[in-house]
């Protein structure tokens, strides 16, 4: 009998997780309000295998907002930026600032009853989606505060999350693979309609390690429509 052996070498990659662009199509549907989709492929490599938030982990360190309380229990909201010495440098409740550092608490008449303060958790989302429109010979930023204003608020615009990608999140290790990334609106017909995109990605992993950034060609959706 003969027997053999081996060693298996594991792949050796930065703790940074590293993209390349791998795809991206358009999806519509024929009735005008169902969500059409827009779906990123992305090739990745990460050296110890952290990528990956689950959609029900909203605790820290991946909540979406952080609130500020005084020693009394009480939130910090608008009459304090208008009251107490200090909090009047606070951003004002207007645009951007009206979704992207305010909200409005409503009881149950859905009648207005606060005002709170808050910042955003960059750390929320683990893939980060720039839009950008050609005009002219130029790209500009296509910004979803801007747009999506208060009471229709839209802070993440496209960014998300994709979901723990390791079989053993707590074995850390060298992962890669692919990342399909839908994203689902009724309105990409209407608001981008026959305009040249183009769009900026990176991704994050449970460490909050960036990634590389990575640009699509130029495209319009009906080149890429499937």
């Amino acid at each position: 009998m003969l027997g053999f052996a081996a060693c298996f070498e594991p792949p050796e990659y930065p703790d940074e997780p590293v993209i390349k662009f791998d795809g991206l199509l358009f999806r519509d549907l024929p009735n005008p309000s169902d969500a059409d989709s827009l779906v990123i492929s992305l090739d990745f490599t990460d050296g110890d295998g952290d990528m990956g938030i689950d959609s029900d982990e909203n605790g820290l360190p991946f909540n979406e907002r952080f609130y500020f309380r005084f020693p009394d229990g009480s939130l910090l909201n608008y009459a304090d930026k208008r009251t107490t010495p200090g909090y009047d440098t606070l951003p004002a409740f207007i645009k951007p600032f009206n979704c992207t550092n305010w909200e409005v608490v409503f009881n149950a008449q859905n009648v207005p009853q606060d005002t709170l303060y808050f910042q955003l958790n960059p750390n929320y989302n683990n893939i980060f989606v720039e839009f950008y429109i050609k005009t002219g010979s130029t790209f500009q930023r296509y910004d979803f505060n801007e747009i999506f204003t208060y009471p229709l608020c839209e802070v993440n615009g496209f960014n998300g999350r994709f979901p723990i990608l390791s079989k053993d999140i707590t074995r850390p290790g060298p992962l890669e693979g692919t990342i399909r990334y839908a994203m689902r609106s009724p309105g990409f017909s209407v608001i981008f309609g026959t305009r040249t995109l183009k769009l900026r990605i990176y991704v994050k992993d449970r460490k909050f390690n960036v990634s590389n950034v990575i640009e699509t060609d130029e495209f319009t959706l009906q080149q890429i429509r499937r």
